[in-house]
């Protein structure tokens, strides 16, 4: 009986793995449709616009996080603007795209 256990608790970590990496992906994709609408005027990936490149901001979340929600010199704050969730697909999306 416990090998049929262990069998399934081997089966599961798969399963969750795949549900893990289906839920960044589709984060990441929200980040994206959010940074195309709400940042991209100002920043680019790899290039300096208004503000600086993603590729040159902090690597920290929570940095980013606070930057985001309180906005920093002529960045405005969009805390009340975007939801938490949204910001957190932000902060995902500017992390992957370093």
């Amino acid at each position: 009986m416990s090998m049929l256990k262990n069998g399934i608790k081997l089966l599961s970590i798969p399963l969750l793995s795949a549900a893990v990496a289906t839920a960044s992906a589709s984060e990441l994709s929200n980040g994206e449709a959010l940074f195309k609408k709400n940042c991209s005027l100002c920043h680019a990936i790899d290039k300096r616009k208004l503000g600086p490149a993603v590729n040159s901001m902090s690597g920290e979340a929570a940095t980013l996080r606070a930057i985001i929600s309180k906005g920093k010199g002529a960045m405005p704050a969009y805390k009340g603007k975007l939801a938490d969730a949204e910001i957190d697909a932000l902060v995902e999306y500017l992390l992957a795209n370093q």
